[in-house]
């Protein structure tokens, strides 16, 4: 249960990484970003895959079709709506919408599965709802670094696109994972890896089209370009790759219950990371909601520890 617990924090660290990294790779788009992150995804996903043809071959073809839909949802779809997100409303309300992802999908994951007792949930479950709660109204009341309440509410609405897909995200991968108890973690990471840059290549002529991308008057291969090469391998083999691995690790460990709720960890490090890229304190509000998070996640891994077997009849 340790490595678990261990390996859900260590994906939300990693995640943390994506409601930074549009900002840091201007002039080019999030569209930009998000177009050669998931080709860096699944090029190293495929390099892998070359060396565990075995496992691959185990997986039945329903799986295969599913694991290269997750990263579909998971991974072009939802690092469109998040990249996006960042730029217009900021990475602090990006990361703090995501955030209501341990909520949502522990309450489903209960729903479907009940593992642990609604008892059990009510104060970790509360106190993320809570911290979330506070910080995004003091965000909508008090627009930052020059952003208008417009751009804030669209960012707001597309942090909430993002939400969905990655609940539905969070749901499908823990079902189809428990029909298929021996798959490889490697391989179904892989497999989502491809699934991500064969959709997001998809995208591309749209991107071109509705001018969302920069690659058609911007070097590519430039000093200009430095920083998006740099963040696509960061993002495509760190807080893809690597980051994916540890959430399947962590989704054949834990239920879906009591492992959404350390998604909230990727909202704790999305907002540190996010203070360090605008250079400033969190205010009073970011402060509280900030320590109720914290809270909720040392609340659910107590729940985690305490509540993995025992459930009371509700």
């Amino acid at each position: 249960m340790l490595i678990g617990i261990l390996a859900g924090l260590g994906a939300g660290a990693l995640w943390g990484l994506t409601f930074i990294a549009p900002k840091l790779v201007e002039p080019f788009a999030p569209f930009d970003l998000a177009l050669l992150r998931n080709l860096v995804f699944a090029l190293v996903s495929l390099a892998i895959l070359a060396r565990y043809r075995a496992e691959l071959r185990a997986i039945d073809r329903r799986g295969v079709v599913i694991s290269l839909l997750l990263g579909l949802m998971g991974y072009s779809g939802y690092y469109l709506f998040v990249a996006y997100s960042v730029v217009l409303a900021g990475p602090a309300i990006a990361a703090l919408v995501i955030g209501a992802l341990p909520v949502l999908l522990a309450i489903a994951g209960n729903m479907k599965e009940k593992t642990v007792s609604w008892r059990a949930l009510i104060l970790p479950l509360g106190l993320i709802a809570l911290g979330l709660g506070i910080v995004n109204l003091g965000a909508m009341e008090a627009p930052m670094q020059g952003r208008s309440r417009a751009d804030i509410l669209l960012g707001f609405l597309l942090a909430v696109g993002a939400l969905l897909l990655w609940l539905y995200y969070g749901l499908l991968n823990a079902s189809a994972l428990k029909e298929r108890p021996r798959t490889d973690a490697i391989v179904w990471t892989s497999l989502q890896g491809i699934g991500a840059g064969i959709f997001m290549l998809a995208f591309l002529p749209a991107g071109l089209v509705l001018g969302s991308s920069r690659l058609v008057d911007l070097p590519l291969f430039s000093a200009l370009a430095g920083p998006l090469w740099f963040w696509a391998l960061v993002t495509g083999a760190v807080s893809s790759w690597l980051a994916t691995y540890f959430w399947v690790i962590a989704s054949n460990r834990l239920s879906v219950a009591l492992s959404a709720q350390l998604i909230v960890s990727e909202t704790i490090f999305g907002l540190v990371y996010g203070f360090f890229l605008e250079a400033r304190w969190p205010q009073s509000y970011e402060w509280l909601g900030s320590l109720l998070l914290f809270a909720g996640v040392l609340a659910g891994i107590r729940v985690l520890t305490r509540n993995r077997v025992h459930v009371e009849a509700t």
